[in-house]
């Protein structure tokens, strides 16, 4: 504790602590009568047993940045999870540190004090054991990471095209993946159904609902496409503005469509071959894939806040274990180290180089690695050697 960083976004922690306060006081059950509480379930079960721990209310305001102990163990799960992918034990050493002394990855809990580590743990746990063929345990784990933040629905597609193949080949692994999921999110969400004064479910619904709009202008300090396209102050600048013909949201909703496209395509061609060829999913390109899923997702969309590149890290930290290429792990790490500092502005960066915290240099950087995603990408999988594959495979079914 002597070493957590007596900082962190003071607008987060004042909302955690009154949350903590109000669930110790009133019970875990209630705490969504607190009005303007936007966050889902899962990391309202930590605030409460922060709360328990704490004893006291005065205890819970005087000990707030300790709320990172909570989130710090998800950090280090996450590595280790990526790590274990990555073969022998000393390959498995290496590619550990190169997430938990990765000042990129740590920065958002330990510094900042945010909580995206949670859910980006849960869904490489989703996706570690798709790869290992645990479908139940995978989807539970999925559940998990959507209670705990609804930005995890964008890995709900890579997840499927993992999937999708064993639930092909033994139907009964769809009907025992749909139970695992939907019985982990109930069991999450029972304490708010029944354990209050009343059912909190459609306020639960509602934050979900709305949490596409929530902040409706052009970029949240994400330092992405926006930066690049648009002139002025993008944190106030409404994205329902119109941008040649198209609201700036729709555009972004667009552009996001086309690069997710391109990004999924190859994971696409592997999953139909496997429908007809079982064998177990190609780890590397995988990997990759969901890795450029949450960079595309940033990088394009309108109000998105600079902390939602984090998964992307994590990711490719898992893939740089599998893969050994190191490039993307250290350029989209140095990316998102700057946005995230330019914005809180904890280490002396701008003293020794403002020009690096440019938005405008950190949006190239992201939108370099991108680019260098892409060209691994296909060359993991070329397009035309995946449709031939497919291809034959379809000439043979054929044939038989």
């Amino acid at each position: 504790m002597v070493l957590l960083p007596a900082t962190g976004f003071k607008n987060d922690f004042w909302l955690w602590v009154r949350w903590a306060q109000y669930s110790r006081a009133h019970g875990l059950g209630n705490v969504y009568a607190v009005p303007g509480n936007n966050y889902n379930p899962l990391y309202h079960y930590m605030l409460w047993l922060f709360g328990q721990l704490a004893g006291s209310s005065a205890a819970i305001e005087t000990q707030r940045y300790s709320l990172k102990l909570l989130t710090l163990p998800f950090d280090v799960a996450g590595a280790l999870l990526a790590a274990s992918l990555a073969g022998g034990g000393r390959r498995r050493f290496l590619s550990s540190l190169g997430l938990l002394l990765n000042l990129g990855y740590l920065y958002n809990s330990l510094v900042w004090g945010q909580v995206d580590a949670i859910y980006s743990c849960l869904s490489l746990a989703a996706v570690v054991l798709a790869l290992r063929g645990r479908g139940a345990w995978s989807a539970a784990c999925f559940a998990l990471a959507l209670a705990a933040k609804l930005q995890a629905l964008i890995f709900l597609p890579p997840l499927l095209l993992l999937w999708a193949p064993r639930w092909w080949q033994a139907p009964r692994r769809l009907a025992a993946a749909l139970l695992a999921g939907a019985g982990t999110l109930a069991l999450v969400l029972l304490p708010f159904a029944v354990g209050g004064e009343r059912s909190y479910l459609a306020d639960i619904w509602r934050i979900n609902r709305q949490a596409v709009g929530y902040y409706p202008f052009l970029s949240m300090n994400a330092f992405n496409w926006w930066q690049l396209t648009a002139d002025g102050p993008l944190l106030t600048r409404l994205d329902s503005d119109l941008w040649h013909g198209l609201s700036y949201q729709r555009w972004g909703l667009l552009l996001f469509g086309v690069a997710a496209t391109a990004v999924l395509l190859p994971l696409l061609l592997h999953a139909l071959s496997r429908l007809r060829q079982p064998r177990p999913p190609d780890r590397p390109l995988a990997l990759l894939s969901f890795a450029l899923v949450p960079l595309v997702f940033c990088f394009f969309n309108t109000q998105m806040h600079e902390r939602y590149w984090h998964p992307a890290v994590l990711f490719l930290g898992a893939y740089a274990g599998v893969s050994r290429r190191y490039a993307l792990l250290v350029l989209v790490s140095l990316a998102y180290l700057l946005n995230l500092d330019a914005v809180l502005g904890y280490l002396p960066l701008r003293a020794w180089s403002p020009g690096l915290l440019h938005p405008k240099v950190v949006a190239l950087l992201f939108a370099a690695a991108i680019g260098v995603g892409l060209t691994e990408l296909y060359r993991l999988a070329p397009l035309g050697t995946g449709l031939r594959a497919l291809g034959r495979q379809r000439a043979t079914a054929r044939l038989a």
